[in-house]
């Protein structure tokens, strides 16, 4: 027997899974997540500036978040006010900090900031020994029973409870982990399903298959909406209640506008993974896509409002979220999103391969110059990504680069030499 289990954990995989619930705190409940909020962004800061001030010192000396937890009861005699907020979310307020440090000696990341009031208000429970879960309430550590709606059942057992403030409403995400069997590889299915996608700015993707999908974007009206809000609370003055009152406002109005995108494009991303297997995307760099045309001071940049209008369009569907959520819910299925070079992929005519910068009438319509192909531009595009992700694994492609999300973490990359135009 235990050796069946032996063979069984080495088939096996650990996922980690997230839930994000509506919960209903109280006024007390309440009260006491924006105290520890405010108390967890305040260890933060001060752990902060403490890593930065030792190594300032001429022996840089570098602290570790054991080093500094081990300081959390002299801090807590000096201010009295922390002991009334859990404390092991204190502890991961810290822990957090020297994970962001990891990641920015990595590389990975910028140098920690310090971070600020109405930003990214949330504080986590890392223990799942406190976390209980019963009927309808949800079991925190000093804030005892919290109404939660559980709209779906939770897989997996459960690791930590993230609490976090988004407007007016107040969310868990409860991270799971549970053990899956390795997925076969999904090139060897008989019935392989693929698909190109387009990402742009007026449609928010289009498929291969002439799908098309968009996204709710902010209306003039909104936009208006939200200038008008910022202008408020530019004339209040700063630390009244009016001021208060108007900043909660926004964020309210803010939050909303997130959920609804956010909405809209889960459902999106979950349509087209039921759809296919493999999905093909362009290899997009959104920050260079999305630099500003400002220029410097010797030399200034020209169309600079309207380049930064199109930063907007482009930001306004988020394609970065997009790949992020079609890359973990393709892995959790077992399928694949191959990352394809964008290169000439909306000037080559899907039909007779031509390529030329004049087959693109304009923004929405595509017309071959060669063979009098005419389409949508972004369906030709999403036809093209698909032809050159199908070339790409067996390597029938020269000149392009082709990266793979697949079940187990697997990457692949397929190079060569030479362009689209010549491939074409």
């Amino acid at each position: 027997m235990s050796t069946k289990t032996d063979l069984d954990s080495v088939n096996n995989m650990k996922e980690q899974l997230g839930y994000r619930y509506r919960i209903y705190p109280d006024a007390r409940q309440a009260r006491l997540f924006r105290m520890t909020v405010g108390c967890c962004r305040l260890v933060y800061n001060l752990c902060l500036e403490q890593r930065s001030m030792a190594y300032a010192m001429p022996s840089r000396h570098r602290l570790s978040s054991f080093d500094q937890i081990k300081e959390l009861p002299g801090l807590k005699a000096e201010l009295p006010f922390l002991r009334e907020v859990p404390n092991h979310c204190l502890q991961q307020a810290v822990v957090d900090l020297d994970r962001a440090y990891k990641n920015f000696f990595k590389g990975h990341s910028r140098h920690p900031k310090a971070r600020r009031k109405f930003q990214n208000e949330s504080f986590r429970f890392p223990d799942p020994k406190q976390i209980r879960f019963e009927d309808g309430f949800v079991v925190l550590p000093k804030a005892g029973r919290v109404k939660i709606v559980l709209h779906r059942p939770f897989l997996g057992k459960v690791k930590n409870v993230t609490v976090s403030a988004d407007g007016d409403h107040w969310y868990a995400s409860v991270q799971t982990e549970r053990e899956v069997a390795d997925l076969p590889d999904v090139f060897g299915l008989p019935d392989l399903v693929e698909l190109g996608g387009d990402i742009g700015v007026v449609n928010a993707l289009a498929l291969s298959d002439g799908t098309i999908f968009d996204l709710p974007r902010t209306s003039d009206r909104e936009k208006r909406k939200e200038a008008n809000l910022h202008r408020i609370i530019s004339r209040r003055k700063k630390g009244s209640r009016n001021r208060l009152r108007a900043q909660r406002d926004l964020r309210r109005f803010q939050a909303r506008i997130v959920r609804r995108r956010r909405d809209a494009k889960h459902k999106m991303t979950t349509a087209v993974v039921r759809r296919c297997d493999v999905l093909y995307l362009e290899d997009l760099r959104i920050k260079n896509m999305t630099a500003s045309a400002r220029g410097t001071v010797e030399e200034p940049g020209t169309n600079v409002a309207q380049k930064a209008g199109l930063n907007r369009s482009i930001l306004d569907v988020s394609p970065g979220g997009t790949r992020l959520q079609f890359e973990y819910k393709m892995r959790r299925k077992g399928g694949a999103v191959l990352l394809v070079n964008p290169a000439r992929t909306s000037q080559r005519c899907a039909e007779c391969g031509h390529v030329d910068p004049l087959n693109r009438v304009d923004r929405d319509r595509f017309e071959c110059v060669k063979c009098g192909h005419a389409a949508c531009a972004d369906h030709n595009a999403s036809r093209n990504i698909l032809y050159l992700g199908r070339k790409a694994p067996t390597g029938g492609l020269p000149g392009l680069a082709c990266e793979s999300s697949l079940a187990g973490g697997r990457k692949q990359e397929v190079e060569g030499s030479g362009n689209v135009a010549q491939a074409a």
